[in-house]
């Protein structure tokens, strides 16, 4: 019971770990990276970034200029779209994460196309990503994050 949460958890955790109730609703938390948040009896979840509620910009990307290799980034935004995948409930919460993780790599200096190759090699290994998010078109879902960035 999140609720009571606060009075029990003397039980659970030692004395010198220090825990914060994050929020004061009960029908909205974030743990971890994710956001749960509790519609009448439907659970929903989304991403959940702190870094979004600093008040600087956090540098958590590479750079395709970097000494990093240019693939690392590629393959990041494969990755991320998989995870945002798993954690996002509703397709319109995976586009924004999707769309502002494009963004700010093309704003790096990542090439648009090779981004669009790591999104083909997502939808191709992940085809349930109709059926979840209730599409009848996969150019939907692709329209919406690649269109006016």
């Amino acid at each position: 019971n999140y609720g009571n949460f606060e009075g029990r958890i003397s039980e659970v955790y030692p004395a010198d770990l220090l825990m914060e109730r994050s929020g004061e609703n009960d029908k909205n938390v974030n743990y971890l990276d994710v956001n749960v948040h509790i519609d009448g009896e439907v659970l929903h979840s989304k991403l959940y970034n702190k870094v979004d509620d600093f008040g600087f910009d956090v540098v958590n990307f590479t750079f395709p200029h970097s000494n990093i290799a240019l693939s690392v980034g590629h393959n990041l935004f494969y990755s991320q779209l998989a995870r945002y995948f798993k954690i996002c409930s509703h397709a319109k919460d995976f586009v924004n994460s999707s769309k502002k993780l494009y963004t700010c790599l093309i704003h790096r200096g990542y090439r648009h196309w090779a981004l669009i190759i790591k999104f083909r090699q997502f939808v191709k290994n992940h085809p349930e990503a109709l059926c979840k998010y209730r599409l009848t078109d996969i150019k939907d879902l692709y329209q919406a994050i690649f269109s006016t960035c």
